[in-house]
Formats: structure tokens, sequence, C-alpha cells
């Protein structure tokens, strides 16, 4: 399956690659851990035979006779053994569909852009976070031909553009938003991407509250977060965390992705929520999280950047395929004496060969931030595709250069 981080940042030899988790179902993991989306909750209908429910109405008779010889005494109570009475049920998808929905489009070339805003002053404590940010998240829920699944959503304009994952919304006939004040709308279609995990959506409406976001570049490991929305189909369920580590590259069904890594919980359903910094800010859209049959593994959520949400939703709203870029060269993860980053290979007929980058050649800048590590270079990359150009300043032979080096389609 396409990679999109082939090409654009290459580690070096020394690089390792992440730990590689098996592909099981979503919710009796087998073996070790998943990283698969399971993140979006399905709702079926219970069928029972009716020999089934006699049967098991006699097991109930035989079981409740034996307890009450057994245990009816004075100071004893019985629990009750029935099942709850609900018509249905939670499970999860083992697979998802990468189909987009077959709703209606919503048209495209709107001019519509995700702004990344700067935090204000002032830290919110997490009761004015949720008070701030409930209006801006939505439900959405999604008719599928096996029943109806459920994710959340945020809100990203007042005339109804709303930005979810991919996977809330793949294979869906319908789907259905809805509001934290009970209203519901039909959603159509403006873009989907199941490889970015992200779609944007439009209902018809005025005056609704958009979210803001912010700029996923100035988070920092171990600052407060908290995620927002449907956990196990309880709307509006609110978690706290820490970011946990930046720039954690997944492996997701063959595909890597950069996500920002959380300690805030995530449960089935929370999908296409947002993760809040301290200042009630979207960084990210909430999408997978690691699971363990034995419960071994706790707060592994993870979540994508906005600066490659602004990225992506920006070019579904203008009606342009996603496609993944690449810089022409590899460099050492390991940083230079001094600092920066060593270039290992620069490819003959890339842009950034016809710019005069070479082999050892020392990259300590891009768009004149400073790069210490790969991560730093890995952040940058999460706004740029092809055509975009990246000012890259290098060292060689103790002297200083700045070139432009322009992104080309992998």
């Amino acid at each position: 399956m396409d990679n999109r981080n082939d090409g654009l940042w290459q580690g070096g030899p020394w690089e390792q690659p992440s730990p590689v988790f098996p592909d099981p179902p979503a919710v009796r993991i087998p073996k070790a851990a998943s990283r698969r989306p399971v993140l979006r909750t399905r709702r079926r209908r219970r069928k029972w035979p009716w020999f089934l429910g006699l049967l098991a109405l006699i097991a109930v008779i035989c079981v409740s006779t034996i307890l009450l010889d057994q245990y009816f005494q004075p100071g004893r109570m019985i629990q009750d053994f029935f099942p709850p009475a609900e018509e249905d049920f939670y499970i999860q998808d083992e697979e998802y569909s990468t189909e987009p929905p077959s709703i209606p489009r919503a048209e495209t070339g709107t001019g519509v852009t995700v702004s990344l805003q700067p935090a204000q002053e002032e830290k919110l404590d997490y009761v004015q976070i949720y008070e701030r940010v409930l209006p801006s998240t939505v439900s959405i829920e999604s008719h599928t031909a096996h029943g109806y699944s459920a994710g959340s959503g945020v809100i990203l304009t007042q005339d109804g553009y709303i930005i979810t994952n991919a996977h809330v919304v793949a294979g869906a006939r319908k789907v259905d938003v809805l509001f934290h004040d009970n209203r519901s709308l039909p959603a159509g279609l403006v873009g989907f991407d199941p490889v970015e995990d992200l779609a944007v959506l439009k209902v018809e409406a005025e005056g609704l509250e958009p979210a803001q976001f912010g700029d996923s570049n100035t988070l920092r490991v171990g600052e407060p977060v908290a995620a927002l929305g449907d956990s196990l189909g309880y709307r509006a369920t609110i978690t706290d965390g820490i970011v946990s580590s930046l720039d954690r590259e997944v492996e997701v069904d063959g595909i890597t992705m950069v996500l920002i890594q959380t300690s805030a919980a995530i449960n089935f359903g929370n999908s296409g929520g947002p993760l809040l910094n301290q200042y009630g800010q979207v960084m990210g859209i909430n999408t997978i999280k690691i699971v363990t049959e034995d419960g071994s593994a706790e707060g592994l959520g993870f979540a994508i950047p906005s600066a490659r949400i602004k990225y992506v939703a920006d070019h579904l709203i203008a009606g342009e395929e996603i496609k993944p870029g690449r810089s022409g060269f590899s460099v050492n993860t390991i940083p230079a004496e001094g600092g920066g980053l060593e270039l290992l290979e620069v490819e003959n007929d890339s842009d950034a060969w016809a710019s005069g980058l070479r082999e050892g050649d020392i990259i300590v800048a891009a768009n004149g931030v400073p790069i210490a590590g790969i991560e730093d270079l890995t952040r940058i990359k999460l706004g740029l595709g092809p055509g975009d150009t990246v000012a890259l300043t290098y060292l060689r032979d103790g002297e200083r250069f700045t070139v432009d080096v322009e992104l080309i389609e992998a």
C-alpha cells in the first residue's frame, strides 16, 4: 500500500524501524497489540431465534431456583442475573472500508481553509475547556449495509463544514450529524482520503460555533491535553492527559502516519473528535489507539496533528487530490557534531540536486527553524506536498548557504 512518508526525509542506516504489530481484530486481540483505527463503534440489532430465547428462559429459571435455595437467608441478597434489556449492542469492526461514503457530494473550491491560531495568554481548566468546545464537537452516525457506526467530528465553519476521520464515514450510505443541542442534519461529502484518515463533511446550517484550531508544532511533551468525543457511545465525554510524545511514526495497515501520542483516554467512538490543548484549541483529531487482549496497553492514544489536518483539509475542500511529496535526499538521523543533519544521498534528478545540495552537506535549518534532529524535519513535512518549497540552510566546509528546494510527487 502507498506509504505517504517515503522519500521526504529518509532516515539513514542507523535508523531503527518501529516494532511491527500484527493486524488482529480490533476488539478481541489474539496476540501482542493492534494499531488499527479502533475508535469507531457499530451498533447492530440483536437477533434471537425463539428457541434460544426459550432455552435461556429455562436456564434462568434453573439457576434462580438453585440460588434461591442456597442463598435465600436473612441478610443475604441475590443479584439480578437477567441480561440488560437493551435492543442493541456495541461491537467493533474487524476491518475498515477505504471506500468513500455514497452520500451526496458537497461543493468544493469554496475557498474555505483551516486557520491555525496562536494560543491566548490565559490557560483554561478542564471545566472551561469542556464548556468552550462542547458546542463545536458533534456526533456522527454513519448508516452502512451492516447497521450504523458512531464517531465524532469538529465544526470548522459556522455554515457547516465539519472535519472527522475517514474511517468514521467510509462505506456509509447515509451520514447524520448530531449537534450538542440534539439537532440532527444529513451530511454531504466534501472530501475523503483514507490514507490520511481524514474527511470533510458539509451540512446545511448557519450560526454554528466553529472550533479554534491551534498549531500542533507549538506542542511540548508533557503539556496537558484533553480528548472530547462519543466514547463508547457516551456523548460528549471528556478525558484528560498529557502529550506523551510528538512526531510519533505509527504504522496503520501498511501506512506510516506521523501522530501525536497522548495519555488521554481514547475509546471506541472518539474517532474524529478533537485533542485539545490547555487553551481549548484543537491540536489534533483523535484517530487510533493501541489495544491488547490482556489489557496491558494503557494510555496509548494517537491524534493527527493540526498542521497535517490543515494541509489535507485545505486540499480536500479545494477539490484537490492529496499526493505524497519527496525532497530527493536522505539524512543521517544521528545529529552531526555541532548540530544539524548530514545529507547521506542526494538524487541526481531532484530539485535538491539542481539547487546545489550534495552528500556531506549539513542541514541546520528549514524555513528558518533550527534543525536539531530528524523530528524537526518530520514536523515541517506535515504541512508540505508536491510543488511546495522549503528553504533549507546548510553548511559546507564551514560556509553557510540557503536554497529553496521544491518537493516533487513521489
